[in-house]
């Protein structure tokens, strides 16, 4: 019971830390509602006096100031059709006893409950101006008598929802979805109309205990329970629990006694949460929080948005990047941007990690939990950036001239979709990526390893450029080296990562991967200066030099004898240049090592886009100088 004992703890936390009001014309998230209460898109507002006599009634034109909390039972908070009250605001085909509309009415309905309602709680005030109001049954010829217009002419306003106002001249909020003291009323009333009382097992203390849990805990239309302990003709309880009395509640009870208050609580916390900060994947859902309220960054946005730069700021760094400093300058940003929540977020705050997954009709699964201190979930982040950290191609429009676009490198660790979406392709199904985040939220949370076949399958798709936009492939290959470089680094346990090139390293992958780069870059100017425009043969042959280095070498070196012939004339100096950058790389092959035609290992991939980078980053006379 732990999950709903840190929900209860953050709605107790959180309860009034937001405005529910809309504000400047911007719809907000949804509240932190009261316990029994749901959110409705009102139409009409009617303002009566304390004594429950009519004075106005208006429609409500901007959309944004709809949404009001109203009292619900669990039945009316999810019916899509037929006789389901809600106690206080409704329809007009609800409230409204002299309805002359093409609907059913369901005035009858409607007044029982918020009858039973007023004779527990008749010292409310408001209460009382409104049930003494209703009772009249002139509401719908009071609204028609204002002469004013209530939506589309001839349109039946049946379906149009009604909110009060009751003006009392010693209260001083008299919007009905804004009252505390209705919000207290209607969750008294509801607990008292359970039943059996025991010993809850969040809390320890007797209270009226929950019979039935609230569902739409993941959207307005989500029929799903996380707690449902009803099922007296199945074998739910055979075998495990008394029997004597099978007919009665209490035998569920014995599965989960959970009190009204802490249910109502916790759920509702849930949905608030859900609703405003998770990561939602089809029917997956995965939600972290500060059980005190305060804020923290988010565990499934890429550094980038980490970061949380603007486009000005974008194009001053790709403007300033530079290879050699590579890591360096992105680390003390990283530490900079996580000491910032360090202030709020210590070892006194707690941090919780909840996977929410549908495992058949009508019921969810909590398929990942954690309960870490602050200072414990920041280090874990800061940890899978610092670890995941690559060098990735951005776009950036620039904000004086929109039609212009920058691009370059920015380093960042990439989010755990775009890997899913990398490891198998943007049309992967929704089952196939709930899987492959889930797999990932351990190696955040936990600091695991990667699993070896999300990097095995990310590197063979960056080895092959066949089908793919030459920008996506740019991303994958970006994607492949973060995920084999932190494999290597989780491997190891190193605490330092190297994303530059590394010009001493004698690993036989490492100075493949260079000489293909090499190859491919000396190939690409030829081409440019010839002017044309078109593959070269170490793209096309990638897959294959990844799987035999040694022999397809000889095809791509054999491949650049004419391009080496139109340098020698055009561009002599970097032919040189390349030549002497070749043959340093082949010098520095171990005995044996280039003449083995084994397969290469995601190794390759880094030395490659490493020495992609440092000779387009340089200019091309110079290659020689700092290599």
């Amino acid at each position: 019971m732990s999950w709903l004992n840190v929900l209860y703890q953050t709605y107790e936390n959180c309860y009034g830390m937001i405005d529910i009001s809309q504000t400047s014309g911007v719809k907000p998230k949804k509240p932190l509602l009261p316990p029994f209460h749901t959110l409705q898109n009102s139409h009409i507002e009617v303002t009566i006096d304390e004594n429950g006599n009519f004075m106005d009634a208006s429609f409500i034109e901007d959309k944004n100031d709809r949404e009001i909390i109203i009292p619900c039972t669990e039945k009316s908070a999810s019916r899509t059709s037929g006789e389901e009250p809600h106690p206080l605001c409704d329809k007009i085909q609800y409230c409204a006893q002299d309805y002359l509309g093409n609907k059913k009415s369901y005035f009858n309905s409607y007044i029982k409950i918020l009858e039973e309602w007023y004779f527990f709680d008749k010292k409310n005030r408001f209460l009382h101006a409104i049930y003494s109001y209703v009772q009249k049954g002139t509401l719908y010829h009071d609204i028609l008598s204002t002469g004013k217009e209530f939506g589309r002419p001839n349109k039946d306003s049946g379906d149009f929802l009604i909110r009060w106002k009751v003006n009392i001249p010693t209260i001083s909020e008299n919007r009905c979805w804004k009252n505390n003291q209705l919000f207290e009323s209607w969750q008294r009333f509801s607990e008292s109309k359970e039943s059996i009382e025991d010993i809850c097992m969040v809390t320890g203390i007797k209270k009226p205990i929950a019979i039935n849990h609230p569902k739409r805990i993941r959207n307005s239309g989500d029929g799903a329970k996380l707690i449902s302990s009803n099922d007296r003709t199945g074998f739910t309880f055979l075998g495990r629990f008394l029997l004597n009395d099978f007919n009665n509640e209490k035998i569920s009870n014995q599965a989960a006694s959970i009190s009204v208050e802490i249910s109502q609580k916790a759920h509702s916390a849930l949905r608030w949460l859900i609703d405003r900060q998770s990561f939602r994947n089809g029917d997956q859902v995965i939600v972290s929080w500060s059980v005190t309220g305060e804020e923290k960054p988010n565990e499934f946005s890429d550094t980038n948005t980490l970061f949380g730069d603007s486009d000005e700021e974008k194009i001053i760094e790709l403007n300033t990047y530079r290879l050699y400093d590579a890591g360096q300058t992105f680390a003390n940003k990283l530490s900079k941007k996580i000491a910032g929540y360090r202030g709020s977020l210590d070892d006194s705050k707690k941090i919780v990690i909840m996977g929410l997954d549908s495992v058949g009709p009508g019921r969810i699964s909590i398929t990942f939990y954690r309960e870490l201190t602050g200072s414990e979930f920041l280090d874990r982040l800061e940890k899978w950036h610092s670890d995941m950290a690559w060098h990735f191609i951005e776009f950036v429009k620039d904000p004086v001239n929109k039609n212009k676009t920058i691009s370059g490198h920015l380093i960042y660790a990439p989010a755990p979709r775009l890997i899913a979406e990398v490891c198998y392709g943007k049309k992967l199904d929704d089952k196939l990526k709930k899987t492959t985040i889930e797999r990932l939220l351990p190696c955040i949370i936990d600091g695991r390893q990667i699993p070896e076949d999300l990097v095995n399958v990310a590197v063979k798709r960056a080895s092959n450029k066949t089908g793919i936009e030459h920008w996506e492939w740019e991303r994958t290959l970006s994607v492949a080296c973060a995920l084999y470089s932190c494999q290597l680094i989780r491997k190891d346990n190193k605490t330092i990562k190297i994303m530059s090139l590394e010009k001493e390293r004698l690993d036989r992958d490492y100075l493949y991967g260079r000489l293909l780069a090499i190859a491919e870059h000396l190939e690409e100017i030829a081409l440019n200066v010839a002017k044309e425009s078109r593959e070269t043969t170490a793209s096309r042959l990638m897959q294959r030099f990844a799987d035999f280095p040694f022999s397809t070498w000889r095809t791509i070196e054999s491949s650049l004898v004419p391009y080496k012939s139109r340098l020698s004339v055009n561009r002599p100096g970097f032919l040189i240049n390349m030549k002497k950058l070749l043959d340093d790389v082949h010098s520095m092959f171990l005995p044996g090592d280039f003449e083995n035609d084994s397969r290469l290992s995601g190794s390759y991939l880094l030395g490659y886009h490493c020495q992609r980078l440092a000779l387009k980053s340089k200019n091309l006379e110079e290659v020689d100088n700092n290599n």
